[in-house]
């Protein structure tokens, strides 16, 4: 056997080295990938492997009216889950929990058969029955405590509010707007898994979390929000209306002081509602304004300086053709004043009016006054309105316009215009939201933002000054609150048919519009209803519900009367908080049963204690 030479076996050897360098080096290249490049990808996928991280939705901030008063809040409440491959009598355990968290069986078994590691049961379960479920004594079944809404007022200023969804995310209203601002960030729970991924018993740990969300403090007060929702809800039932909306509104600053729809529905159960219940109508629906937009006209006419106070309009004892359309009034008259078209609600004095105007200046006022736009409120769903330009209106359009036909309105576009006549002239955004705060430090405010000067504060008292006509002389004679002066307007606005599309008989939206008191307003209310029965002008259904609602908060708002009674109101728990002038001393009383004041009735012009 011939012997190998020394050189080759020198060289196969090198060869093998070499041939185990290179894979120790390949090996150490792999190892140096998986240790320093993919560390923070396998890290994660053995955390996902042996723990399961579920997202626990933190508190939302609180929601308070003007005085502080807690309007929305949060309560912990136990959501209950189920870890399906520990649970060892399931067809029992089907059973059980079907009849204590009244679900069907067969959603139930399908969660507990599964080969998942963990699924949610039912989130944010009564008291009850998170008690009834802790007595199962199962392993498989567990609780974890989360952060639930609650509307402790219920129904009060539903639509205005909103409400969340399970997740703790705003759905609807205030709560919808401004989610960002108060659905603080989320907590995460930790739950151990062994290598078959089964969750291994015993508590969960939880990880850091951020504080709970931001506050609301709103321009809503509590008090007068109750009373105008009361007397809302007590006219619709009585006038078996469709609905009906009211706000209250300071004029001179836009803020919303009450803001209610009829029928309601209860926040904290509002899948039991339909939808239509959960819409704010103050700002989501518009409607033909009727007679409440003959103010309009008026002002306009009286700033462009065409028409006089003290003038005379023949009123063609109730009928009068306007492009080929004969409009005729509620009654027949003849000569009457500019003060009295307003006080009688004339169609055909308005028409005149307006048609001295012209549809140029007329379309400018109208959008002057805000009509055809958003006002902005910080409230979602808004509507413009409606108002066509004066190259789309048909002859008859300036003598439909100047009665509140042809032109869709909602109510904050309405009571935003009115508060300009009552302030001065000065049209303003409406707001609901004082401003956003974190455990009583203010992170953002929000203050009147006036928009422009719509008339001049001269046309405005005179303005302020024949509305009062309206209602001492004129159509609006129910909305009278003794002590005080109010001034305003009727509306009877007939419906459109969707049908025939022509006015329907009998379908109207009866409103009132006005401020008190008339020569310094303090606050502007806004009454309509929606196709109520029987007598359904705005004066006879409409105006009396203004009148008891300012009778009822024109004290609570400490403003002075004339020739009635003075009421001392305070707290039950202090000796003194606040004065209140005015008003019927049983309405005001009744008042105050629901405020936590206490009210004593003295002689006019006696000293307050």
């Amino acid at each position: 056997m011939q012997a190998v030479p020394h050189h080759e076996i020198v060289t196969r050897m090198l060869v093998v080295a070499w041939g185990l360098l290179l894979c120790l080096l390949v090996l150490i290249g792999r190892l140096g990938y998986i240790q320093i490049w993919q560390h923070r990808d396998l890290t994660a996928q053995a955390e996902r492997q042996y723990r399961k991280v579920l997202v626990v939705h933190p508190p939302r901030g609180t929601i308070y009216d003007r005085h502080q008063k807690i309007l929305a809040m949060n309560i912990d409440t136990d959501s209950i889950y189920a870890r399906p491959p520990q649970i060892e009598k399931k067809a029992a355990m089907t059973q059980a929990l079907a009849s204590i968290l009244r679900l069907r069986r067969g959603e139930l078994r399908q969660k507990l058969y599964s080969n998942k590691p963990f699924v949610w049961i039912r989130r944010k379960v009564s008291p009850q029955e998170a008690a009834a479920v802790k007595r199962l004594t199962d392993r498989g079944i567990g609780l974890l405590r989360e952060s639930k809404r609650y509307y402790p007022k219920r129904e009060l200023a539903a639509s205005l509010l909103g409400f969340v969804g399970m997740d703790n995310r705003g759905l609807e209203g205030l709560e919808l707007l401004y989610d960002r601002y108060m659905y603080g960030r989320p907590r995460r729970i930790i739950l151990e898994k062994d290598a078959r991924g089964r969750t291994l018993p015993g508590e969960a740990s939880s990880l850091p979390s951020s504080p709970q969300g931001l506050d609301l403090i709103l321009t809503i007060d509590e008090n007068i929000q109750y009373v105008v929702e009361k007397e809302l809800s007590a006219q619709v039932k009585a006038t078996q209306a469709r609905y009906g909306v009211a706000i209250a509104m300071v004029p001179h600053s836009g803020e919303i002081l009450a803001m209610a729809t009829y029928p309601t529905f209860n926040p904290n159960r509002f899948r039991k509602y339909h939808p239509s219940r959960w819409r704010n109508r103050a700002i989501t629906d518009g409607f033909e304004p009727g007679s409440t937009f003959k103010v309009i006209v008026a002002a306009a006419a009286l700033q462009e300086g065409v028409v006089r106070t003290d003038e005379q309009f023949f009123a063609e004892q109730g009928a009068f053709a306007v492009g080929g359309v004969i409009i005729r009034d509620h009654k027949p008259f003849g000569w009457l004043s500019f003060p009295q078209i307003l006080e009688q609600s004339s169609n055909i004095g308005a028409i005149k009016i307006a048609q001295r105007l012209g549809k140029e200046r007329l379309y400018t006022y109208i959008r002057r006054f805000g009509f055809g736009e958003k006002t902005g409120i910080d409230l979602p769903g808004e509507i413009p309105g409606l108002i066509r330009k004066p190259r789309h209106w048909s002859r008859v359009s300036i003598g439909a316009i100047a009665i509140g036909q042809e032109i869709l309105v909602t109510p904050i576009q309405l009571i935003t215009a009115f508060s300009a006549i009552a302030n001065g002239g000065k049209l303003v955004k409406p707001y609901v939201v004082q401003r956003i705060q974190r455990e009583g430090q203010v992170v953002r405010s929000f203050s009147p933002q006036p928009i422009r000067q719509v008339i001049s504060p001269a046309v405005s008292q005179e303005l302020r000054t024949i509305l009062q006509g309206v209602v001492e002389r004129g159509t609006g004679k129910l909305a009278a609150v003794d002590g005080y002066t109010v001034a305003g307007k009727t509306g009877t606005a007939q419906k459109i048919d969707p049908q025939s599309k022509t006015y329907a008989r009998g379908k109207v939206v009866a409103s009132f519009v006005g401020f008190l008191p008339a020569d310094h307003p303090r606050i502007t209310l806004l009454v309509a209803l929606d196709e109520p029965k029987g007598r359904v002008w705005g004066g006879t259904v409409a105006a009396p519900v203004f009148s008891r609602i300012a009778r009822q908060i024109m004290p609570y708002l400490q403003v002075p009367a004339q020739n009635t009674a003075v009421v001392w109101a305070h707290p039950a728990s202090s000796p003194r908080s606040q004065e209140a002038a005015g008003g019927d001393t049983s309405q005001a009383t009744s008042f105050f049963a629901y405020a936590p004041l206490q009210a004593e009735w003295l002689p006019a012009g006696s000293d307050l204690p």
